[in-house]
């Protein structure tokens, strides 16, 4: 039989909606919500902007604890040199 995956945008897509401002603790307690209900994929920020470089370590750190698991825990980077460059040097600091 077929398989459906549930992808959820909510901390990607839906942060940027007008009034719409989460804590980093909120994004983080969506995923954990997310992952006990059983869905596939969190789209869980944009690993390019600094400030959402902790939340976003944060939550791969639950993950590999098992805490975030077994959802997916991914994110959007446009393939832009500059973009790439920037994200590269941010993680290596």
């Amino acid at each position: 039989m077929p398989s459906i995956y549930l992808i959820d945008v909510t901390n990607r897509d839906g942060v940027q909606t007008a009034k719409l401002g989460l804590s980093k603790l909120e994004k983080t307690l969506i995923n954990i919500y997310l992952n006990q209900i059983g869905i596939f994929q969190s789209e869980f920020g944009f690993p390019t902007t600094r400030h959402e470089s902790r939340y976003l370590q944060a939550n791969l750190e639950l993950a590999e604890m098992g805490v975030l698991h077994p959802i997916r825990l991914g994110g959007w980077i446009r393939a832009i040199a500059s973009v790439l460059i920037s994200r590269y040097l941010l993680q290596n600091r």
